[in-house]
């Protein structure tokens, strides 16, 4: 078994439907609720690396193919929710993985469609980022979806603003 603790709710409905954890060595997984029963509530859990996670977040990759097509083998668990424990507790095979387990085809994460009444907290930072990683940073902010109010060259280095 493998303790995990949550870093993000991404979809929630009564309980968390899709979330992040996180284990001990800093390895992250993306779950997806699939059933409740007595003791709690299952998860299908793949580990996933940051960039695959984040295309995940910015709504290029498919939730299913996330699951189908892991990075890497022996990526599958069976992750249960109870009492404010979550654990990672069987490693599944593919041939273990049922259809009910898996979330339908054509699931993109949208966070615009997030029905949220209070008005999310911002904050406003001033970075100093080297000119040769100014394409970089660029990219980042964009695929991120963070709003950059100017990107402008100061002497040396690229200050968002």
């Amino acid at each position: 078994m493998r303790p995990l603790t949550l870093t993000n709710t991404l979809e929630y409905y009564d309980v968390p439907q899709i979330f992040t954890a996180a284990d001990a060595t800093g390895t992250r997984y993306l779950c997806t609720l699939f059933e409740q029963t007595a003791n709690g509530y299952h998860y299908l859990g793949v580990q996933i690396s940051e960039p695959r996670l984040m295309a995940f977040i910015g709504g290029q990759l498919d939730l299913r193919d996330a699951y189908m097509n892991p990075e890497v083998d022996n990526a599958l668990y069976l992750v249960e929710a109870h009492n404010d424990t979550i654990t990672a507790t069987n490693l599944l095979q593919p041939s273990d993985v049922t259809e009910a387990m898996l979330p339908e085809a054509g699931y993109y994460y949208d966070a615009t469609d997030l029905n949220d009444e209070a008005e999310p907290a911002t904050d406003t930072y001033q970075l100093e980022v080297p000119a040769r990683d100014r394409i970089t940073f660029s990219t980042l902010i964009a695929r991120m979806g963070w709003p950059a109010l100017s990107l402008r060259k100061t002497i040396g280095k690229v200050a968002a603003l």
